[in-house]
């Protein structure tokens, strides 16, 4: 007969339930961390603000009255009930150049920053753990890159290369590299003298399993809110770089290309500046009371154990 309640000495069937977890075990910290999240007022409002940009973005192409570069015989066309936010200077319907345009706005940013993201993430773990020559060298090429500024390092690449989203998204990440990079190299430092990697080392895991199964889940809030940050950063640069003609090329109805296009006309018909400029500043602003909000939650509950 089996033994269900046999702590020891039971057979396989026995342990197999005791060590049993459901799935709705496993959910159940992240819900209550997700409810947790959301309560927070800026986290609430930002991911509301983030979910509707982000249906617009992708119902947007298929519900847009016009082509985005569909040109007319109406230039400068205030709002009417044929062009709800009226037309440019080449007849094109404001609207629908809105509703296309929104994807390079976030796509664009979300690669830069996941680039170098990945980067970053190596090189700081060997860093911040290995100590060293190692960390002198990374320390050394950080300072120096910190050193550059991001505009002329950026302006300096795009002259080198050409503009363009491929371009504006490898010089953006190369730019965040060092900074995120230093972030990630202190937060190791900080991990790397604890017990449980002390035991890891004792028993003779690599580095591999030492950095990613150890030390990497417990610097998992600092990535976090690291990532929201330079996302929102990513995405006001990235729209200055397109408004300057450095980023997206027309005829592109990228939003900060729109901004660019337009604001010749600012003073006669300024729905074409003001609208894709708000829709910008609304997802900077969504994006980063969510990294305000990432910084409360996680500073309140550093040791809790909410990342599964």
């Amino acid at each position: 007969m089996l033994n269900d309640t046999g702590p020891v000495g039971g057979d396989p069937v026995s342990r197999r339930r005791l060590s049993f977890v459901t799935a709705a075990d496993v959910a159940a910290p992240r819900r209550r961390g997700w409810r947790s999240f959301l309560a927070i007022p800026q986290g609430g409002f930002g991911v509301a603000l983030l979910l509707l940009l982000l249906l617009l973005v992708v119902i947007g192409p298929f519900v847009a009255p016009d082509s985005p570069n569909e040109i007319s015989d109406q230039p400068i066309l205030g709002p009417s009930a044929e062009h709800w936010l009226g037309t440019d200077a080449y007849g094109r319907d404001i609207l629908s150049r809105v509703l296309h345009g929104g994807a390079s706005v976030i796509l664009l940013p979300l690669l830069a920053v996941s680039a170098a993201m990945v980067v970053a993430t190596l090189v700081g773990l060997v860093s911040g753990y290995l100590g060293g020559k190692v960390d002198s060298v990374v320390t050394w090429v950080i300072n120096i890159a910190l050193a550059i500024p991001s505009y002329l390092a950026v302006l300096v690449v795009v002259a080198a290369f050409g503009g363009g989203g491929a371009v504006v998204v490898t010089a953006v990440a190369v730019v965040y590299a060092p900074y995120i990079t230093r972030v990630i190299r202190s937060s190791t430092q900080a991990v790397a003298p604890r017990e449980f990697v002390l035991a890891a080392r004792a028993r003779g895991e690599s580095l591999g399993w030492i950095l990613f199964r150890e030390i990497t889940p417990n610097i998992g809030p600092t990535l976090l809110v690291e990532i929201a940050l330079r996302f929102t950063y990513a995405i006001m640069f990235i729209a200055s770089l397109s408004f300057l003609g450095l980023g997206v090329q027309p005829p592109s109805s990228n939003w900060g290309v729109m901004v660019a296009q337009n604001r010749a006309l600012l003073l006669v018909s300024p729905v074409g500046v003001l609208v894709p400029a708000l829709m910008i500043g609304v997802l900077a602003i969504a994006v980063n009371l969510i990294a305000d909000a990432l910084t409360q939650f996680f500073g309140d509950r550093i040791h809790e154990r909410l990342m599964v």
